[in-house]
């Protein structure tokens, strides 16, 4: 009886555990987090590199760009328009991974990561003081992936002196 006790509060530790993880992600709990970004200097006429640091929780992966399998949400940076013209957005390279949930590697990001979004930058430099964009994910741990979340990006820009 001693036996099916402990094992039946065992139990209910155990999905209190997965529920409160679950709770914290519902109730604003991050597995990625957006970086502050230096100031981007506008030089009229030229293109200008816009990083964006994404620092990943540790136990948590998010899945890159190009996820293996067709139902997993791939990372993805968005921008607002903003006068000027987004010639490409580079993620980095991902790494392949075995986990429990699929029978071949899957293609994620971990701990830091830089995307690089390359702006054209027009003769006569809008009046800038920012770049918005949105970053959006699908966080996972070893076992299990979250429902995909967007977090807001805003990047300084001023015009080059």
């Amino acid at each position: 009886m001693k036996v099916c006790s402990r094992l039946f509060a065992a139990a209910l530790l155990a999905g209190a555990v997965s529920v409160s993880g679950a709770q914290s992600f519902s109730s604003g709990l991050r597995a990625a987090t957006v970086l502050p970004s230096p100031v981007v200097k506008l030089k009229p006429g030229e293109i200008v590199d816009v990083p964006v640091t994404i620092q990943i929780r540790p136990a948590y992966h998010i899945n890159s760009s190009r996820p293996a399998d067709e139902y997993l949400i791939p990372t993805a940076l968005t921008w607002e328009p903003s006068g000027l013209d987004l010639k490409e957005t580079d993620y980095p390279e991902p790494e392949l991974v075995n986990y429990l949930f699929s029978s071949q590697p899957v293609s994620v990001y971990s701990n830091k990561i830089v995307i690089v979004s390359r702006f054209a930058v027009p003769d006569k430099v809008p009046a800038l003081t920012e770049l918005k964009g949105r970053l959006r994910y699908q966080a996972c741990n070893s076992k299990a992936c979250f429902p995909p979340t967007s977090t807001d990006v805003t990047v300084a820009a001023a015009a080059a002196q």
